[in-house]
């Protein structure tokens, strides 16, 4: 073998042998909640637009060498609801933005919760959930203080289960 054939297969058996397993599946979590003015300044919605619904997808990824946190990818979708259905008029506006995400321990007004942050790469604004349990985020306000849904909309992100 020439040696210049032997560099790639020399990098894949120290990966391999690394034990760096391909990265896992993300934590899927979802939810639809009213478009306020809090969340539309976390989210960089206009204030001067018409929208009354948020719906959120948040794909949560760890590394996979510690289950860390690692990076974050949120889908968002807002606008006036279409009266009678689950959707928009007019399919609304979607967005993503992207980044790292950390967990933290409360020490706050939920002593022994955790509050997991996402760090936008495209906005200096974090938007912070506490940890409710394994299947369940609620959105915090810039002073971690439980956000308060309406008749129609929590801030409870539920998480996706995939079989």
């Amino acid at each position: 073998m020439k040696p210049s054939k032997k560099l790639p297969l020399l990098a894949l058996i120290l990966v391999l042998s690394q034990g760096i397993a391909p990265s896992p599946e993300p934590e899927q979590f979802v939810a639809a909640t009213p478009c306020d003015p809090v969340a539309r300044h976390m989210l960089s919605i206009p204030a001067n637009l018409d929208c009354d619904m948020i719906k959120w997808r948040l794909a949560l990824r760890r590394d996979p060498r510690n289950q860390d946190p690692y990076l974050f990818a949120l889908n968002y979708t807002y606008g006036m609801t279409k009266a009678g259905t689950q959707g928009f008029m007019n399919d609304g506006t979607t967005k993503e933005i992207s980044g790292k995400w950390s967990i933290k321990e409360n020490k706050g007004k939920n002593p022994g919760k955790n509050i997991f942050t996402l760090h936008p790469d495209s906005s200096p604004v974090p938007v912070s959930f506490l940890q409710l349990n394994d299947r369940l985020l609620h959105l915090l306000d810039p002073k971690e203080n439980l956000m308060i849904g309406n008749g129609g909309f929590s801030y409870t992100l539920n998480k996706q289960i995939t079989h």
